[in-house]
């Protein structure tokens, strides 16, 4: 998986720049000036996270745009039987995106505990995997919503097709019966 081969490639990136830090400080160079390198790969996820963290934003607004269409739907008597998920392949969808959401969530958070493993600490990383995080878990919520309202929205509208279905073949019952019956002829 990709954030699996990334998450490794920062563990091993943070390894050596803390061994080519503290070789630095053995030859007599300032720490701060040892620490430089880790401080740019930091800096460099800082910005990489910031723009998942944009994208993900993006991907929870269009999530709350699909549930302001479906609460929109239900409240109106011709939409109550429109876009009916029958094999859940949206549900199903949505919930994969909420994996891959949990996932990313997840390598951020194992990313922050390698540079703290090797005694790094940045208030701009905690920040920005913080910021990260919320709006991870804002998008799932957001996704669970919208998956509660579709299997409502569904469950009404299937049994209100169910209604208009009896209701039509009562129609057509009592229309054939109150048809009078065509005439014999004789032989």
């Amino acid at each position: 998986m990709r954030q699996d081969r990334l998450s490794a490639h920062i563990g091993i990136t943070l390894q050596k720049l803390r061994r080519m830090e503290t070789r630095l400080a053995r030859v007599g160079m300032p720490a701060f000036l040892a620490r430089f390198p880790v401080w740019v790969l930091c800096l460099i996820y800082c910005t990489m996270m910031r723009g998942k963290t944009a994208r993900i934003g993006r991907i929870e607004q269009r999530i709350h745009s699909w549930l302001d269409t479906i609460r929109e739907l239900s409240r109106h008597e011709k939409g109550r039987t429109e876009l009916v998920d029958l094999d859940s392949s949206m549900r199903n969808d949505i919930e994969t995106t909420k994996r891959t959401l949990l996932a990313l969530r997840d390598v951020c958070l194992d990313i922050g505990t390698m540079f703290g493993s090797i005694g790094f600490r940045s208030r701009r990383l905690t920040r920005t995997q913080q910021a990260f995080v919320t709006v991870v878990d804002e998008s799932c919520a957001t996704a669970t919503a919208l998956q509660l309202a579709l299997q409502s929205h569904d469950s009404r509208a299937l049994a209100l097709l169910r209604d208009m279905a009896q209701a039509s073949g009562a129609v057509q019952v009592t229309a054939t019966a109150a048809e009078p019956a065509p005439a014999r002829q004789g032989c």
